[in-house]
């Protein structure tokens, strides 16, 4: 036992004998100098993957507008043979491929290009043994950009609208889709943005709503086929827009007539009508609450020639509302059976509002005056019936000389009675 603790003991004052543990790493490290010495030397193949390829275009096809649209940003690998120690420590930063012949390129096209290795880092002890793919495939073209309109292509025939008070979806109303932009630009290569015949947004909307439908739809391209166009290489902007589809409330309001310069004993409700006599509105409540009629335009009896029984008027809708019955002109007829017309040459004619300090004279000797009434009434009219007034007020203050004004003519002594068309005459105004 005393042996062997001895020998314990021994061998612990032999490892902390500083002079003896730095005899065995020398030796440790020669060992491992040899090791590594002889194994660095011997040649090894890496594979080097995801390098990027230069494709350089010439100046002159740059200037052509020409840019590579597929296989720009193909990654290749690379296989290199030497020096285990040395390219050990190679990456894909110390390579470059390129891609060969792009002098060629000069149109549109698709190119086939070989590819080729070269060393671009410090360490150049190494050999390039293949590039992988050797050759690639790029498309080249001019860029494009075109506005199109975005279509909408949204089928709600399978919505249903809430129950109004009379137990009917009668009470409301689906409007058309509003969609936040309505047009988008699509960029991308000559001969793919070419292909796009239009632009549409895409759904079908089903289901009970109750409130406004709202969705976020995509811009589609379309060829002239009608086809979805599923291309990467262009590029639509905005590639979504915000759709609205309103749920509005309905309301019928009728559609009535005002009149202008209407003679004496003609009660319109009896001679004229109107169609449509109502339209359909749909809008917030607060709105159609306060919409009771759909006013056209006043017609100005002194432009109505009884020969002509009809007439147009736009329908002009509410600020808010929306014209559910896509009338947008109303027709108004006239019951002008018993009506005639006759022309009556006046030459006397009254200047109102003459300057003081001037002199005034009508130098037209007459017109011929169209004058509209009742058959029995119209065939004893004579000039003495009509009163021609010019009047001066438009005059500008110290005019002389002679300006075309407008006649008015006054049948007020007739009845039924009105005169119709624009007449002038000219006066010639002078200091007195």
């Amino acid at each position: 036992m005393e042996k062997e603790k001895k020998k314990i003991l021994n061998t612990k004052s032999l490892f902390n004998n500083s002079k003896f543990m730095l005899l065995v790493s020398f030796i440790l490290a020669c060992f491992f100098w040899v090791v590594f010495a002889s194994s660095s030397g011997e040649e090894s193949t890496l594979t080097i993957t995801d390098v990027p390829v230069t494709i350089e275009l010439s100046e002159q096809a740059k200037k052509d507008g020409l840019k590579v649209y597929r296989g720009g940003d193909t990654k290749v690998t690379v296989q290199i043979r030497g020096n285990r120690m040395t390219i050990g420590s190679l990456s894909k930063d110390d390579i470059q491929v390129v891609a060969q012949n792009t002098g060629s390129i000069n149109f549109a096209n698709t190119y086939a290009l070989s590819l080729s290795a070269k060393k671009t880092g410090v360490k150049s002890d190494y050999e390039i043994i293949s590039v992988s793919p050797s050759v690639i495939n790029v498309i080249v073209d001019k860029e494009r950009s075109q506005t199109f309109t975005i279509e909408k292509n949204i089928n709600t025939s399978g919505v249903t609208l809430p129950v109004s008070d009379n137990n009917s979806d009668s009470g409301y109303y689906l409007a058309k889709p509003v969609i936040s932009s309505d047009t988008a630009v699509v960029t991308g290569p000559e001969q793919e943005v070419k292909k796009i015949a239009k632009l549409q947004v895409y759904d079908r909307i089903s289901g009970e709503y109750h409130e406004n439908i709202t969705k976020s739809l995509e811009v589609q391209p379309i060829d002239s086929d009608g086809e979805f166009i599923d291309n990467d290489l262009i590029s639509i902007s905005p590639q979504k827009v915000d759709t609205t589809i309103r749920i509005l409330p309905k309301k019928e309001v009728p559609v009535t007539l005002q009149f202008l310069n209407v003679p004496s004993g003609i009660d319109t409700d009896r001679i004229a009508s109107v169609k449509p006599s109502s339209v359909t509105l749909a809008g917030t409540s607060n709105i159609l609450g306060i919409v009771s009629e759909i006013k056209l335009d006043p017609v100005d009896f002194n432009t109505l020639d009884p020969s002509k029984t009809q007439i147009t008027s736009n329908i002009s809708i509410p600020t808010g509302c929306i014209n559910i019955s896509n009338e947008e002109q109303a027709k108004i007829s006239f019951k002008f059976s018993d009506y005639s017309s006759k022309v009556i040459t006046v030459s006397k004619f009254n200047l109102i509002e003459v300057p003081a300090g001037y002199k005034a004279n009508v130098s037209t000797s007459s017109i011929n005056v169209s004058v509209a009434g009742p058959e029995d009434v119209i065939s004893g009219i004579t000039s003495s019936d009509i009163e021609a007034n010019v009047d001066l007020s438009s005059l500008a203050d110290g005019f002389e000389g002679s300006q075309e004004l407008p006649v008015n003519i006054d049948l007020s002594s007739l009845s039924r009675c009105w005169c119709f068309n624009e007449y002038t005459v000219t006066v010639s105004v002078s200091k007195e």
